[in-house]
């Protein structure tokens, strides 16, 4: 009977221990970033700080490219569309979605965008907070994007406030 007891205390020990690390782990990995930022983008089409991380492009394989996208806070892209769409899956923080003529949209960690061929929309964080989305952008020969003009300040303030 008192083996038994050491066991079952040596087990709840070992199963305590174990829940700390796993508590430890999981901390950890909830504050990492799941992609290196990659390289600041400075094509024109994005306002404020953004970073794109390549994870895989358009080969003989896949009509598509994937990308991580880091949006610091007050970043976002111009309006623009996709000839044959894009989805967005956010991995870290909060930010918005907007397509022209409606509300936008917080959009939040797990969350999974999909956005039709052609239809005018942005996307990026907001004011306040960074956010973090993978990108998978289908082509139509060689376009994936057509860009337009900025979301103006005044758009970006209106979507804040939503």
């Amino acid at each position: 009977m008192i083996i038994a007891v050491v066991l079952a205390g040596t087990s709840s020990a070992i199963n305590s221990c174990s829940n700390n690390k796993n508590q430890e782990k999981m901390t950890t990995e909830n504050t990492t970033a799941l992609f290196p930022q990659g390289e600041k983008i400075n094509n024109g089409y994005f306002t404020g700080n953004a970073y794109l991380q390549t994870l895989l492009a358009k080969d003989k394989n896949n009509e598509f490219v994937l990308g991580s996208v880091t949006f610091e806070p007050g970043a976002r892209t111009n309006w623009h569309t996709h000839p044959k769409g894009q989805v967005l899956i956010v991995t870290e923080g909060k930010g918005l979605y907007q397509e022209k003529g409606k509300k936008s949209k917080i959009i939040k960690k797990g969350d999974v965008i999909n956005i039709p061929e052609n239809v005018v929309h942005w996307h990026g964080a907001t004011f306040k907070t960074k956010m973090v989305h993978i990108a998978i952008t289908n082509y139509e020969g060689e376009t994936n994007a057509t860009w337009l003009n900025p979301v103006t300040d005044e758009e970006f303030k209106s979507a804040n406030q939503d």
